[in-house]
């Protein structure tokens, strides 16, 4: 959240003087025109080893993370409005994670050596007016994803039955879209802060250095947009949330018999969810409050805060990747589709996992599908789809045959089994 004007700010505190300013140069301001400096800044090492160590490490793991989410979250089988925005939510900080290594390890060694003519610093002086603007791209889209994830988990929990109707996959992805499309345009003017002068050194904008875009733009859309808005309600909401969570615990203790239905089964992995959500959301306070407090200080109150600042952008970076974490420690079915994909059925882990016919769900290596083990489930799955291909058949205006057969689901003695028998009608 703080990579907008806290990089900016960096930007401005080093590559972005004339060579005139530079420690060592003497000459004429004609002669500086494409003159580089030769004197190299004293180091600073927390920068260095944030920037150059900890940020790339994070960064490739992270990436990694997010692909695995985002092919685990797009299959059929997690097909839910919640698994669509933690799906977008992967493709935000898969592109900020990617970006971010692209900004601060060129940015650190430019200023380790210098800001002389380096292919380091010509790579980070080209790329940059490019690569701010997506990483900030990715990053508003990350904070008011995480806001679309609190409001469907407290429609679920507030309103379970309404939420079935509201909070459907297709309207989770009409939601992404919208939001991408927001960040895209909220976060267009960016690509127009930065240049490169005649000899490739990056330069402000004459919009950048406009006193009311500063003013209105940068701290108050900021402050608006990305801080007190999506903050407030994210805070609002999962107090609401959490207090409910907890009357369900309730609720569940004081139930006596009843632990196997399907009814059960279906609360208990909805409360799951839901605190996965929870500590998605509360994760993403936490690691973003040093950015925030860096980015208020250099906005509003134009203070640097020194060391505070790599260590707020590490912390998002942090945040970014320790996603896969939390859906691991809280999806059984995340879990259960992470280690079929990298190991394969007959792996051990899948024996540590208890992965079988008593889980959720089942991989079937045959077709690539998912089967229900759960009998009332199945039923109701196989009903749907025979009513709705008798329906269409209907409706197509097929010859009118008296029908020779009609599926019938046979409950067999053996458990958790059924098999489609022909009747004749």
């Amino acid at each position: 959240m703080a990579m907008n004007s806290t990089i900016i700010s960096l930007l401005s505190n080093t590559t972005l003087m004339d060579a005139t300013d530079q420690p060592g140069y003497s000459g004429t301001a004609k002669d500086a025109m494409c003159t580089f400096p030769t004197n190299f800044a004293e180091v600073d090492y927390i920068s260095t080893y944030i920037y150059l160590l900890a940020i790339p490490t994070i960064c490739v793991l992270g990436a990694g993370a997010a692909v695995m989410c985002i092919v685990v979250f797009t299959r059929k089988q997690m097909r839910s409005s919640l698994n669509v925005y933690l799906a977008g939510l992967s493709v935000f900080d898969l592109i900020l994670l990617s970006f971010s290594a692209l900004i601060f390890s060129p940015l650190q060694g430019c200023v380790l050596q210098g800001h002389g003519d380096t292919t380091v610093c010509h790579f980070f002086w080209r790329s940059t007016p490019w690569t701010l603007p997506i990483s900030n791209i990715a990053q508003c889209g990350s904070v008011w994803t995480c806001v679309a994830v609190t409001v469907d988990r407290f429609l679920a929990v507030n309103y379970p039955l309404h939420s079935k109707i509201w909070c459907t996959p297709r309207r989770a992805a009409t939601i992404l879209v919208a939001i991408t499309i927001f960040s895209i345009v909220f976060k267009a003017p960016m690509f127009f802060e930065l240049t490169n002068d005649d000899c490739g050194r990056l330069r402000t904008s004459f919009l950048r250095d406009n006193k009311y875009y500063k003013e209105y733009y940068v701290t108050f859309g900021y402050l608006i947009a990305l801080l007190l808005i999506p903050w407030t309600i994210m805070i609002i909401l999962n107090v609401f949330v959490v207090k409910a969570v907890h009357k369900a615990y309730k609720i569940r203790r004081s139930m006596q018999g009843g632990k196997n239905n399907q009814e059960e089964k279906d609360r208990r992995n909805s409360l799951r969810c839901t605190l996965m959500a929870i500590a998605m959301v509360l994760t993403f306070l936490v690691f973003n409050v040093v950015a925030a407090v860096n980015n208020l200080a250099e906005t509003v109150f134009e203070v640097s805060l020194g060391f505070w600042s790599p260590i707020g952008n590490l912390l998002i970076c942090l945040n970014s990747a320790s996603n896969i974490v939390i859906y691991s420690l809280f999806g059984a079915r995340f879990r259960q589709m992470c280690v079929l994909m990298l190991c394969g059925r007959q792996s051990r882990w899948m024996e540590w996992l208890k992965v079988g016919r008593s889980m959720v769900s089942d991989w079937d290596g045959r077709d690539g599908t998912t089967r229900k083990t759960s009998l009332d489930v199945s039923t109701a799955l196989l009903s749907a789809r025979s009513s709705r291909r008798w329906s269409k058949r209907s409706q197509s205006g097929a010859p009118h045959q008296p029908a020779a057969r009609k599926d019938t689901v046979i409950y067999t003695s053996a458990q958790n089994r059924l098999s489609l028998q022909s009747t004749p009608s």
